[in-house]
């Protein structure tokens, strides 16, 4: 019980602090007992004075006690969650150590751990050891061991997982792939020792390349050939495994051509509408994308196959390739014909005759969302316009570089790019002097005419929809006007000098080497008619539009005779002029903050400077950049070469 009048309850004076020790026996006041030791049935002999100032002082304790007692709480709480921090900072001391003394997982550990798992890959704990620890700890070696060929063998008949079977499928690739040339494979990785010579010298007798390589064609052979729709994810799996085989073993490589030729012949003459995406858009039924699925790993495999020229069912398949629905499929298709077409080109470009045309599928490809594909088509377009095979098909030679000139409005630099290079020449380092003069020239003499646009007015019968026909077509007419290639290029180049991104400035500043390279070689010839003071308009208003012949041949190679140009014309429509205003932005980009962009444009500069031309200028910039001491060494013996090859 506690005393009514004080007002202060039992379990305040429970949780209250003890109070304050006692004074000397010489103090003048005795202390006051507390009120627990107060007898509780006796009468109160305070004053009503007394009283008043006992509640008051009763109160203002009750509040300190409960202030007190809220921090005492908090100090508490804060305790025990600083002790627990601290064991645990304790224990992760505690923990790393053991970790970081633990031993490298070795080669032989992890070719027993595949054995054993292999036998007890139906239960979870084996199949998620094997795809945290297992496998992607074996991948960091740079080849694998042949004996393992059977455990993954059996992973691959036993197991769902998808993961498993993907890097089972990595592993039986790596083993059909591997030459076994002392373990010393160009990807890099761990090296491991020749393990046919292991297995020779071993008593017991080890596995061989030669023992397990037929048992995993076999498998991935009737994975690769099996319809079934349930086991289309393993089928695309196993063809693209099977490709890794060697070019020396011809049985798996004919037996490879019969697998992908079955499947074009059952996929190939589908028609289906292109996706617009490089991997298409999500949905559509079931039937279309194991079709369009089955195309692409065709192709994959057929573009990893030894070309065959001779082989008219291979061109064909390539041909076909390019109407594919899936994007990356043309891209491979593509590829395929550019390379076949430098080893016949008159057959290729018969192949391609109706997909050339306006309306074709080549020009489908223009608008094709997959980059590389542009480029792919870019180079096939220049591989058959400079053939000499097609000298007596001016038509032909005229289509596709109709296609190549189209691709200089690319969106994408590396198309652009791309056909910058086609047109100067620039295909691979093996260019004649006289091709990179061709080159300079096209670029200066050549205009893109763009293909006549359908017209509206078939499509509609009414009045107002033959003036909107009637419309459109004064716009298309303005719009198509024949443009110069070298106002075109000169456009997008300085564009491209005006972007923040250093590899779009690299990859300009290679560009503008390039053209000094074919310009250079072009006054080097002595080439006629290369007069820089020329106005380039002429080239496109001495385009005839009613000129049956030109019309349908706007890109002949034979040389146009200008005529002569008015002296009102301004000085910035002239070659010269445009050279001018485009080297004004590249010497600007010298200014730019990484050394691997200065040295390009440096390059760049060197290559665009003419011998009669003062080289002052172009002294001074290499001579201050040469006194950076961040220039890698690598970098100044490029540029001390370009100098040598320039002058020479």
């Amino acid at each position: 019980m506690a005393d009514s009048s004080s007002g202060t309850t039992l379990m305040d004076l429970i949780t209250a602090d003890p109070g304050p020790a006692p004074k000397s026996s010489g103090s003048a006041e005795a202390p006051t007992p507390p009120a627990s030791q107060q007898p509780t049935g006796s009468m109160s002999y305070a004053t009503p004075a007394t009283a008043s100032s006992s509640s008051v002082s009763g109160k203002s304790m009750l509040g300190e006690r409960k202030s007190k007692r809220a921090t005492l709480m908090q100090i508490q709480n804060d305790t025990i969650s600083a002790a627990k921090a601290a064991m645990k900072t304790t224990a992760s001391i505690n923990i790393m150590p053991q970790k970081q003394k633990k031993n490298p997982v070795s080669y032989s550990q992890l070719a027993r751990s595949i054995h054993e798992l292999a036998a007890t890959s139906d239960q979870k704990s084996s199949q998620k050891q094997l795809v945290h620890h297992v496998f992607p700890k074996l991948a960091v070696y740079n080849s694998v061991d042949p004996s393992l060929a059977p455990s993954l063998l059996m992973l691959d008949q036993q197991c769902e997982d998808r993961t498993i079977l993907r890097y089972v499928y990595y592993y039986l690739a790596r083993i059909l792939s591997d030459t076994g040339s002392q373990g010393l494979n160009p990807g890099g990785g761990i090296p491991t020792p020749n393990w046919d010579a292991l297995a020779d010298i071993d008593a017991v007798g080890g596995v061989t390349r030669a023992d397990v390589v037929p048992r995993i064609v076999d498998q991935l052979s009737k994975e690769a050939s099996d319809a079934n729709v349930e086991f289309h994810a393993r089928r695309l799996q196993a063809l693209k495994a099977l490709t890794y085989a060697p070019e020396s073993n011809t049985g798996i490589l004919s037996r490879l051509y019969e697998i992908v030729f079955g499947i074009l012949d059952k996929v190939g003459d589908n028609p289906q509408k292109r996706k617009k995406g490089v991997f298409g858009t999500k949905g559509g039924d079931k039937e279309s994308i194991i079709q369009s699925n089955l195309q692409y790993a065709a192709l994959s495999a057929l573009r990893r196959l030894p070309l065959d020229p001779g082989n008219p069912a291979f061109l064909h398949r390539a041909v076909q390739g390019v109407s594919f629905a899936d994007p990356v499929a043309v891209r491979h298709a593509l590829e395929i014909l550019s390379e076949l077409a430098t080893k016949d080109p008159y057959g290729v470009a018969m192949a391609l005759g109706k997909l050339v045309v306006p309306g074709g599928a080549l020009q489908d490809v223009l608008h094709l969302h997959d980059v590389l594909a542009r480029v792919a088509l870019a180079r096939l377009c220049h591989t058959i316009s400079r053939a000499r095979a097609l000298d007596e098909r001016p038509d032909i030679k005229s289509q596709f570089n109709s296609v190549l000139y189209q691709l200089l409005l690319d969106p994408s630099e590396r198309v652009c790019f791309e056909a910058i290079f086609c047109v100067l020449g620039k295909h691979d380092n093996t260019e004649r002097t006289e091709e990179r003069a061709a080159g300079w020239y096209r670029l200066t003499r050549e205009i893109l005419k763009l293909p006549e646009a359908p017209s509206l007015s078939s499509k509609g019968s009414s009045a107002d929809s033959n003036d909107m026909s009637k419309a459109s077509k004064d716009k298309s007419h303005k719009t198509r006007r024949p443009q110069p290639l070298i106002k075109l290029v000169m456009r997008r180049l300085e564009s491209s000098f005006r972007s923040f991104s250093r590899p779009v400035l690299h990859a300009a500043a290679r560009v503008v080497q390039e053209m000094g390279r074919s310009r250079a070689a072009a006054y080097a010839v002595g080439l006629q008619d290369i007069d820089e003071g020329v106005n380039v308009n002429a080239f496109s208003e001495s385009a005839d539009p009613v000129d049956s012949d030109f019309n349908e041949n706007p890109y002949a190679d034979g040389a146009r005779k200008v005529s002569a140009v008015s002296s009102a014309t301004g000085s910035k429509d002239t070659i010269a002029g445009l050279l001018a205003s485009l080297m004004e932005v590249v010497r600007t980009t010298v200014a730019c903050e990484c050394v691997y962009v200065r040295a390009m444009v440096i390059k760049a500069l060197i290559w665009m400077q003419l011998p009669h031309e003062s080289f002052e200028e172009l002294e001074s910039i290499i001579a201050s950049e040469l006194s950076d001491p961040s220039w890698p060494a690598t970098l100044l013996n490029d540029v001390l070469l370009t100098l040598h090859a320039r002058f020479k």
